[in-house]
This record gives structure tokens, sequence and C-alpha cells, in this order.
């Protein structure tokens, strides 16, 4: 009886000594991961993105777009919600549209935009063109350690939490940009398309662009 008792007891330690080893010896866990549904338009994917908690509009998913790009109706509702401020325009940048043709858009610091239940905050954004105009680029897409989309549920796969993103410096009241190099003197008048198509003017504003930025790659791809 004894005997029974010491071997079930050996087993038992045996056993327990066996889940630790191979608890410790397990990789370590994998980051979240959030699933965010979308809608398939004409070859494109559509996500509803949220601006400052203002204004929802959906951008089509663009890894190849340098910055997220803000329709400029709904600047202007960020603006008179006054979630945009002169202290947020950061200056311009070269962009190289999808019908290869240059254009300098201005950019702006967006206090925080929301993709299904994920926030990033301080996510540098182009404006101008239209609604169809919208894009979800790098400067949201790269501040997670990894993302994907799945084609089979036509979701956006954002895995681990946003990073804290670059340190930005905000050029209102002059400075400049390693970007860009030099910039206006301040911004341009809020009630203006903050999208441009030349290069800056250190002696004064550049001059308006056709409203029109469907697409933007970065000069230096």
């Amino acid at each position: 009886m004894i005997t029974h008792a010491r071997a079930v007891l050996l087993a038992t330690a045996l056993t327990f000594g066996m889940a630790c080893a191979a608890s410790a010896a397990a990789p370590p866990t994998s980051l979240a991961s959030v699933s965010v549904p979308m809608k398939k338009d004409g070859g494109v994917y559509i996500v509803p993105v949220s601006a400052n908690g203002i204004a929802t509009f959906d951008c089509i998913v663009d890894s190849g777009a340098t910055d997220v790009n803000i329709p400029s109706d709904v600047f202007r509702k960020l603006q008179r919600a006054g979630t945009v401020k002169e202290s947020d325009y950061l200056g311009t940048q070269d962009y190289t549209l999808a019908d290869g043709s240059n254009q300098t858009g201005r950019t702006y610091r967006i206090r925080f935009l929301k993709v299904g239940n994920v926030v990033v905050n301080n996510v540098v954004a182009s404006v101008g063109g239209g609604g169809d105009s919208a894009l979800l680029g790098q400067s949201f897409l790269e501040r997670f350690g990894s993302w994907s989309v799945d084609n089979r549920t036509h979701a956006l796969i954002l895995i681990g939490a946003p990073s804290a993103g670059p340190h930005i410096t905000t050029v209102a009241s002059g400075g400049t940009s390693p970007a860009t190099g030099r910039h206006p003197k301040g911004p341009p008048d809020p009630t203006s398309v903050a999208q441009t198509g030349a290069h800056d003017d250190p002696d004064g504003p550049a001059e308006a662009a056709d409203d029109h930025l469907t697409a933007q790659r970065s000069r230096q791809e």
C-alpha cells in the first residue's frame, strides 16, 4: 500500500515537472491582433476612419501612400470644430501621384485617428482632394509592429499596440523639416485648401494646386 502511494506521488511530481519545463520552453505569447472589417470597392479596400472624434470618412487602405490623406471637406470640419489648429501645421511634403505627376501637399498633425477599436495618436496627414481621395497610408499603418489584409474575410489585421510614433515638430511660427527643407513662415489660410502644387516659397504661401489628390507616393521610393 505504501509502495503504491509512493509510486502515485512520484508519477504526479514527474508530470508536474514536465509541465513546468514545457511551460518554460514555450515561446512568448504572440502580440494581440485586431481585425477591422473592410469593404471592397472597385478593386480596393475601404475602411471607415474617425478623425479627432469629429468626422468619420471612408479611406482606401493604401500601403504605397506615404501619409494618411484627409479630404478637404473633412479637414474643414475638423477646423470648424477646433480640433485642428495653426499649431498643428507641419509644413509640406513632396508626393508622386498615381498618374506619375508630382505634387506638394501641406501636412498637419491629426490628434488621433480611430480605425475599428484602435486609436493612434499624433498622425501625420496630408490634406486635399474630394471624398474619393481619402487614404489610410503608412503614417498610420507603420505605427504597428505588423499589419496585413485578410482577403478571405475582407479584414484589415493590425498586430500589436501602436507605437508612440516619430517626434513631430510643427512649423506654425517658422522652422524647418528634415523631409522638406524650408517652409512658409506660417500655416496657410485655414479656409483655403491645404493641398498645394508648388514648392515652398520662403517669402510667401505656395500657390494653390488642383484640389485633387487621388493617391500619393513618396519621391524617395
